[in-house]
């Protein structure tokens, strides 16, 4: 009888994070648009939507949200780190804006970019730009 080979398990394929139909290109001021991944994105608590928006072409749904948070802009990055590493996205310094810190969160296929900056009241204001697949990717 031949042994087993020997190695690594192959990974389990991951779950898209958006699922087909994807919802109709929109926009909200002052909450979150309907058709906006609010579970794999979910915003620190107290945050104050200032605008969200979805578009879709394809199976690739773009995302975009400009809020305010009171925490600080390490709490806010951990936050989403700690949202996003579960399911398998890798996070990695971007370019910013002087007074701006940027991050993009990366799996496979799906990016986010999430961009800080302190505001005059020391609260964080943050921005993401999603591009999720709604094939795993």
């Amino acid at each position: 009888m031949a042994a087993a080979p020997a190695g690594l398990p192959l990974p389990s394929p991951q779950t898209a994070l958006v699922s087909m139909p994807l919802p109709p290109t929109a926009s909200a001021q002052g909450k979150i648009v309907a058709g906006f991944p609010e579970e794999p994105l979910r915003f620190p608590d107290g945050t104050v939507v200032v605008s969200t928006g979805v578009s879709a072409a394809d199976s690739v749904l773009q995302v975009t949200a400009d809020a305010i948070s009171a925490a600080s802009q390490d709490s806010v990055v951990g936050h989403f780190q700690q949202k996003l590493a579960p399911l398998n996205f890798w996070s990695e310094a971007a370019p910013a804006a002087e007074g701006q810190r940027s991050v993009r969160f990366v799996r496979g296929a799906d990016s986010v970019t999430l961009t800080t900056s302190t505001t005059g009241t020391g609260s964080t204001r943050f921005m993401l730009l999603g591009s999720l697949h709604a094939t795993a990717g």
